[in-house]
């Protein structure tokens, strides 16, 4: 039965100052009805829009964002000097003389901002991984400034903005985009593709083309910052859906669809490199492998809600992602239940429709069924985390907007706040080092290859040869198609003495990688050492050819030729 002319100007009148339940049952109605009338009526949504806004006076609103800023300061503070540690000693320490060209910023163009920032610290204090790290500091106080400012556009409660920035200024989800330097595209990324979407919210708002025109600019800088954010049109549209402005927004939207068409052309050639990268790391037979979505959206998600509702099982590689049947008809109810409540929620909340489909919709590019990215990862969730907090918060605001239990609302979210910046402290103690990082993810990813092969090089600074030995072997039981673990464990037995296992374990690294060239190297010595020069010289030439920029490798052919010739 359709609503009445009397019903429909009612709800005109009411919303936004009653809520839809509050209208529904004024005029003893499904509340549905109220909100499919609120979606058809331009004149309702654009009333709704100019009144969410809520402009705090001035001074409230830098005391705010003050108050954010110190907050970041305080709980990221004791990572603030940690080392280089993971992908930034091979992309920043072993690269660094590239930081001494302005050709650096031709690299990847595609990461142009990164590039230019690496080559910025890199000419104010050389190696100081404090400068390094710095700019993700910045762009995370960004990111919860832009969070805290755009909120309004949702909300008129006037301490809900503050509190969804609250956590996303101390969730220990987030030290991988803030703590990890390498991580940092990530908080760069979010600032950028946030600011962006504030700044589209602005232009809609104003019906303003130059604000559009930044907003198009803002993703272009969001896009040379991580390629994962090529999703950023769909939220857009997800928005123009959300509060039913779709059919008049194809003119706004298309820019941002046409950039990322062209984005996407661009980085078309850079997937079978990615594949190969993955490929190594993983130490796969074949670069090439598919995930099936129907496994592979479950796991994911419901980790995702694991790490941020209890965030104890931190690690820097999520790779407890196996389980038995059980375990994952557990997982397939939860996300079944999730996206039942986003359902519900296009019926009756527009807000927390929104802002859950957001954090889905951000996820889609790493969880393509390619092999691209990692199944699960902290530092993924870093753009589309908002989504979560936003419905946790909305959840809490339900004892809060009563007076009866309105101290009880902010109490629990004061603890929660608490313990999370806590854990957020704690947590970047596991980043302070190389030592520190890769034993604190051993404890937790106990089926990865690659934490292990990472050990094995702790104990082997440490001079623990078993110790490196034990970890190196059983990186190489998890994953026997794995070279770097093959050619580490090689240079321990070396170290042992053990000579004759370290050399068939050269020769397996270089079949499982022929451009292994440190295990060419490595054969060329033990060749020689048993004066099989020809064979020396076969493996030194390969070794050179693969690394022409390692003198050392030069030096040994030369050696090797005069040998030769005696």
């Amino acid at each position: 039965m359709s609503l009445t002319y009397a019903q429909k100007r009612i709800i005109q009148e009411s919303y936004p100052a009653k809520s839809p339940q509050e209208i529904a049952t004024v005029l003893q109605i499904p509340v549905y009805k109220v909100h499919s009338h609120i979606r058809q009526s331009d004149s309702i949504i654009k009333k709704a829009q100019s009144n969410t806004v809520q402009e705090l006076p001035i001074s409230e609103r830098y005391a705010y964002l003050m108050l954010l800023a110190v907050i970041v300061i305080i709980v990221y503070a004791n990572g603030m000097f940690s080392a280089f540690v993971s992908d930034d000693i091979f992309v920043i320490v072993n690269e660094q003389e590239r930081f001494r060209s302005l050709s650096y910023f031709l690299v990847q163009p595609t990461l142009l901002i990164r590039n230019i920032q690496y080559y910025l610290a890199y000419h104010i204090a050389g190696l100081s991984p404090f400068f390094f790290r710095l700019p993700n500091v910045l762009w995370h106080i960004g990111y919860v400034w832009i969070v805290y400012l755009t909120m309004p556009y949702f909300t008129k409660k006037k301490y809900m903005p503050l509190i969804v920035a609250l956590f996303a200024a101390v969730h220990p989800m987030m030290i991988e985009s803030v703590t990890w330097i390498s991580g940092g595209i990530y908080a760069q990324a979010g600032f950028f593709t946030f600011l962006s979407f504030h700044t589209y919210l602005r232009a809609r708002k104003n019906s303003s083309r130059k604000l559009l025109i930044y907003s198009l600019l803002l993703f272009i800088a969001a896009l040379s910052s991580s390629e994962k954010t090529i999703i950023f049109p769909f939220i857009i549209l997800l928005y123009e859906f959300t509060y039913g402005t779709l059919k008049t927004s194809w003119s706004r939207i298309s820019g941002f669809f046409g950039i990322s068409f062209v984005w996407g052309l661009m980085l078309i050639g850079q997937v079978n490199g990615r594949l190969e990268y993955l490929q190594l790391t993983n130490g796969t037979e074949s670069k090439f492998q598919f995930n099936n979505p129907f496994i592979q959206v479950p796991i994911a998600l419901s980790k995702y809600f694991e790490l941020y509702l209890w965030p104890q099982q931190l690690t820097l590689y999520q790779s407890e992602v196996s389980m038995n049947m059980l375990q994952f008809v557990i997982r397939a109810i939860v996300t079944v239940v999730f996206f039942v409540i986003v359902g519900v929620a296009y019926k009756r909340s527009n807000m927390l429709f929104f802002w859950l489909s957001f954090f889905f919709i951000s996820l889609l590019t790493t969880m393509n069924p390619f092999g691209l990215s990692w199944i699960v990862a902290e530092r993924y969730s870093y753009l589309g985390s908002i989504g979560l907090y936003v419905g946790f918060t909305m959840l809490v605001y339900q004892l809060i907007d009563r007076k009866k239990y309105e101290k009880i609302g902010y109490t629990i979210l004061i603890i929660i706040i608490l313990a999370l910046s806590v854990r957020t402290i704690v947590r970047n103690i596991d980043w302070q080092s190389e030592d520190n990082l890769w034993i604190a993810t051993a404890k937790i990813s106990q089926s990865d290859p690659k934490t292990f092969n990472n050990l094995g090089d702790v104990y082997s600074r440490k001079g623990d040869l078993d110790s490196a030995a034990r970890a190196f072997e059983h990186a190489i039981e998890l994953n026997p198609y794995y070279a770097d673990a093959t050619h580490n464990l090689a240079n321990v037995y070396r170290a042992m003495g053990r000579d004759d296992e370290a050399f068939k374990l050269y020769e397996r690294a270089v079949q499982l990688n022929p451009n292994l060239w440190q295990s060419h190297i490595n054969l060329a010595a033990l060749y020689f050492e048993k004066k099989e020069y020809e064979k020396a010289l076969y493996h030194a030439e390969l070794g050179y050819q693969i690394n022409p920029q390692e003198t050392q490798i030069l030096n040994r052919i030369k050696l090797y030729y005069r040998d030769l010739q005696r």
